[in-house]
Protein backbone atom coordinates (compact mmCIF):
# COMPACT_ATOMS: atom_id res chain seq x y z
CA UNK A 1 0.00 0.00 0.00
CA UNK A 2 1.47 3.05 -1.01
CA UNK A 3 0.52 5.53 2.10
CA UNK A 4 1.88 9.83 2.33
CA UNK A 5 2.33 10.74 5.91
CA UNK A 6 1.48 14.69 6.66
CA UNK A 7 3.07 16.88 9.59
CA UNK A 8 1.36 20.36 9.77
CA UNK A 9 2.49 22.95 12.40
CA UNK A 10 1.05 26.31 12.17
CA UNK A 11 2.31 29.97 12.94
CA UNK A 12 -0.37 32.28 14.30
CA UNK A 13 -3.36 31.91 16.29
CA UNK A 14 -7.36 33.26 15.94
CA UNK A 15 -7.45 35.87 18.44
CA UNK A 16 -7.55 39.37 18.15
CA UNK A 17 -4.67 40.70 16.29
CA UNK A 18 -2.37 42.39 18.55
CA UNK A 19 0.61 43.90 15.91
CA UNK A 20 0.39 45.00 12.23
CA UNK A 21 1.15 43.39 10.19
CA UNK A 22 0.92 39.44 10.87
CA UNK A 23 -0.15 36.30 9.09
CA UNK A 24 -1.39 32.91 10.07
CA UNK A 25 1.14 29.83 8.07
CA UNK A 26 0.49 26.40 8.07
CA UNK A 27 2.51 24.40 6.91
CA UNK A 28 2.50 20.78 5.51
CA UNK A 29 5.10 18.45 5.17
CA UNK A 30 4.72 15.42 3.35
CA UNK A 31 6.58 11.93 3.53
CA UNK A 32 6.26 9.33 0.81
CA UNK A 33 6.27 6.28 3.86
CA UNK A 34 8.42 4.16 1.01
CA UNK A 35 11.29 6.14 1.19
CA UNK A 36 12.97 4.85 4.63
CA UNK A 37 14.24 8.08 7.12
CA UNK A 38 15.39 5.80 10.07
CA UNK A 39 18.68 6.15 9.69
CA UNK A 40 18.57 9.78 8.90
CA UNK A 41 16.49 10.35 12.46
CA UNK A 42 18.91 8.17 14.21
CA UNK A 43 21.68 9.87 13.23
CA UNK A 44 20.14 13.36 14.14
CA UNK A 45 19.18 11.68 17.41
CA UNK A 46 22.88 10.96 18.12
CA UNK A 47 24.38 14.23 17.05
CA UNK A 48 22.55 16.13 19.26
CA UNK A 49 23.37 13.14 22.28
CA UNK A 50 27.00 13.70 20.93
CA UNK A 51 26.90 17.37 21.03
CA UNK A 52 25.78 17.37 24.65
CA UNK A 53 21.74 18.53 24.07
CA UNK A 54 19.65 17.26 26.57
CA UNK A 55 16.46 18.26 24.50
CA UNK A 56 13.77 16.25 22.73
CA UNK A 57 11.92 18.95 20.50
CA UNK A 58 14.42 21.08 18.29
CA UNK A 59 11.40 24.15 18.48
CA UNK A 60 12.49 26.73 16.12
CA UNK A 61 11.10 30.11 17.76
CA UNK A 62 12.41 29.11 20.95
CA UNK A 63 15.82 28.08 19.94
CA UNK A 64 16.32 31.87 18.35
CA UNK A 65 14.68 33.78 20.92
CA UNK A 66 16.52 31.87 23.93
CA UNK A 67 13.14 31.00 25.52
CA UNK A 68 12.15 27.82 27.22
CA UNK A 69 14.54 25.07 27.74
CA UNK A 70 16.96 26.51 25.42
CA UNK A 71 17.38 29.34 27.84
CA UNK A 72 20.59 27.46 29.18
CA UNK A 73 22.45 27.38 26.13
CA UNK A 74 24.55 30.00 24.44
CA UNK A 75 24.10 31.74 20.93
CA UNK A 76 26.89 29.30 19.42
CA UNK A 77 25.26 26.13 20.94
CA UNK A 78 21.91 27.19 19.56
CA UNK A 79 22.76 27.68 16.03
CA UNK A 80 24.37 24.48 15.81
CA UNK A 81 21.15 22.87 17.22
CA UNK A 82 19.42 25.04 14.20
CA UNK A 83 21.73 23.77 11.61
CA UNK A 84 21.72 19.86 12.92
CA UNK A 85 18.18 21.00 11.49
CA UNK A 86 18.56 22.43 8.75
CA UNK A 87 20.88 19.51 7.63
CA UNK A 88 18.13 16.77 8.48
CA UNK A 89 15.36 18.69 6.55
CA UNK A 90 17.97 19.26 3.91
CA UNK A 91 18.42 15.27 3.74
CA UNK A 92 15.22 14.19 4.04
CA UNK A 93 12.97 12.94 1.12
CA UNK A 94 10.27 14.78 2.06
CA UNK A 95 8.43 18.16 0.50
CA UNK A 96 6.02 21.15 1.50
CA UNK A 97 4.19 23.54 1.33
CA UNK A 98 2.72 26.35 3.16
CA UNK A 99 -0.36 28.48 3.44
CA UNK A 100 -0.53 32.08 4.16
CA UNK A 101 -3.00 34.39 5.17
CA UNK A 102 -2.15 37.98 5.65
CA UNK A 103 -4.58 38.79 8.72
CA UNK A 104 -5.31 42.07 7.15
CA UNK A 105 -7.99 40.01 4.72
CA UNK A 106 -8.65 38.15 8.23
CA UNK A 107 -9.30 40.13 10.93
CA UNK A 108 -11.69 38.24 13.73
CA UNK A 109 -11.60 34.37 14.37
CA UNK A 110 -14.43 33.72 12.04
CA UNK A 111 -13.30 35.82 8.97
CA UNK A 112 -9.81 33.84 9.69
CA UNK A 113 -11.23 30.21 9.96
CA UNK A 114 -13.75 31.01 6.08
CA UNK A 115 -9.75 32.51 4.57
CA UNK A 116 -7.65 29.41 5.62
CA UNK A 117 -10.24 27.01 4.88
CA UNK A 118 -10.53 28.34 1.12
CA UNK A 119 -6.40 28.73 1.19
CA UNK A 120 -5.67 25.13 2.00
CA UNK A 121 -8.82 23.58 0.04
CA UNK A 122 -7.24 26.00 -2.84
CA UNK A 123 -3.55 24.06 -2.26
CA UNK A 124 -4.55 21.07 -1.95
CA UNK A 125 -6.45 20.70 -5.36
CA UNK A 126 -3.70 22.50 -6.67
CA UNK A 127 -1.91 19.56 -6.62
CA UNK A 128 -4.38 16.51 -6.47
CA UNK A 129 -2.29 14.40 -8.79
CA UNK A 130 0.62 14.46 -6.02
CA UNK A 131 -2.12 12.86 -3.71
CA UNK A 132 -3.37 10.54 -6.20
CA UNK A 133 -0.34 8.47 -6.14
CA UNK A 134 -1.10 7.36 -2.82
CA UNK A 135 -3.59 4.68 -1.60
CA UNK A 136 -3.78 6.26 2.07
CA UNK A 137 -2.94 9.53 3.67
CA UNK A 138 -2.04 9.89 7.55
CA UNK A 139 -2.06 13.61 8.75
CA UNK A 140 -0.38 14.33 12.16
CA UNK A 141 -1.12 17.11 13.95
CA UNK A 142 -0.93 17.71 17.77
CA UNK A 143 -4.58 19.54 18.09
CA UNK A 144 -2.48 22.80 19.53
CA UNK A 145 -5.43 25.21 18.00
CA UNK A 146 -9.30 23.93 18.15
CA UNK A 147 -10.04 26.12 15.02
CA UNK A 148 -7.12 24.29 12.44
CA UNK A 149 -8.09 21.07 13.52
CA UNK A 150 -11.86 21.57 12.57
CA UNK A 151 -10.70 22.80 8.90
CA UNK A 152 -8.04 20.26 8.38
CA UNK A 153 -10.46 17.12 9.24
CA UNK A 154 -13.40 18.75 7.26
CA UNK A 155 -11.22 19.63 4.18
CA UNK A 156 -9.00 16.55 4.44
CA UNK A 157 -12.24 14.28 4.72
CA UNK A 158 -14.04 16.14 1.83
CA UNK A 159 -10.94 15.80 -0.64
CA UNK A 160 -9.99 12.61 0.19
CA UNK A 161 -11.30 8.97 1.11
CA UNK A 162 -8.28 7.22 2.18
CA UNK A 163 -7.44 9.87 5.08
CA UNK A 164 -6.48 9.19 8.64
CA UNK A 165 -5.93 11.61 11.50
CA UNK A 166 -3.80 11.23 14.45
CA UNK A 167 -3.07 13.46 17.31
CA UNK A 168 0.71 13.94 17.36
CA UNK A 169 3.35 14.89 20.31
CA UNK A 170 6.34 16.93 18.80
CA UNK A 171 8.41 15.32 20.51
CA UNK A 172 8.07 11.92 19.67
CA UNK A 173 8.34 13.10 15.78
CA UNK A 174 11.32 14.57 14.23
CA UNK A 175 9.15 15.27 11.11
CA UNK A 176 6.33 17.41 13.01
CA UNK A 177 9.63 19.44 14.21
CA UNK A 178 10.79 19.63 10.72
CA UNK A 179 7.35 21.26 9.97
CA UNK A 180 7.62 23.27 12.62
CA UNK A 181 11.36 24.52 11.26
CA UNK A 182 9.84 25.00 8.16
CA UNK A 183 7.04 27.48 8.98
CA UNK A 184 9.47 29.44 10.68
CA UNK A 185 11.45 29.93 8.13
CA UNK A 186 8.68 30.75 6.02
CA UNK A 187 7.56 33.14 8.36
CA UNK A 188 11.11 34.60 8.20
CA UNK A 189 11.08 35.14 4.88
CA UNK A 190 8.28 37.24 4.79
CA UNK A 191 9.28 39.28 8.12
CA UNK A 192 12.80 39.79 6.17
CA UNK A 193 11.12 40.95 3.26
CA UNK A 194 9.68 43.47 5.32
CA UNK A 195 12.47 44.90 7.31
CA UNK A 196 11.41 43.74 10.74
CA UNK A 197 12.96 40.88 12.05
CA UNK A 198 13.68 41.38 15.75
CA UNK A 199 16.48 41.65 17.94
CA UNK A 200 16.91 38.15 18.66
CA UNK A 201 16.36 37.47 15.06
CA UNK A 202 18.83 39.53 13.47
CA UNK A 203 21.72 38.38 16.58
CA UNK A 204 21.09 34.80 15.68
CA UNK A 205 21.73 34.91 11.94
CA UNK A 206 25.29 36.64 11.66
CA UNK A 207 23.74 38.42 8.36
CA UNK A 208 20.75 38.60 6.90
CA UNK A 209 22.52 36.72 3.60
CA UNK A 210 23.26 33.63 6.03
CA UNK A 211 19.31 33.77 6.84
CA UNK A 212 18.57 33.94 2.91
CA UNK A 213 21.21 31.63 1.39
CA UNK A 214 21.87 28.98 4.05
CA UNK A 215 18.37 28.63 5.66
CA UNK A 216 15.44 30.10 3.39
CA UNK A 217 16.85 29.34 -0.28
CA UNK A 218 17.81 25.78 0.86
CA UNK A 219 14.22 24.77 2.08
CA UNK A 220 12.50 26.71 -0.39
CA UNK A 221 14.17 23.63 -2.66
CA UNK A 222 12.15 21.80 -0.78
CA UNK A 223 8.65 23.08 -1.71
CA UNK A 224 6.22 20.71 -3.52
CA UNK A 225 5.88 21.85 -7.15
Amino acid sequence: MRELSVFIDESGDFGEIKERPAYYLVTFVFHNQANDIEQRVLKLNESIRSSGFDVEYIHTGPVIRREDVFEEYSLEERRKLLYKMLNFVNNCPISYLTVVVDRKEATDKIALSGKLAKEINKSLREHIGFFSNFDKIIVYYDNGQVELSTILNAIFSIQFSNVEFRKAQPQKYRLLQAADFICSMELLKIKRIEKRLSKSEKNFFYKSQELKKTFLKSVEKKRLL
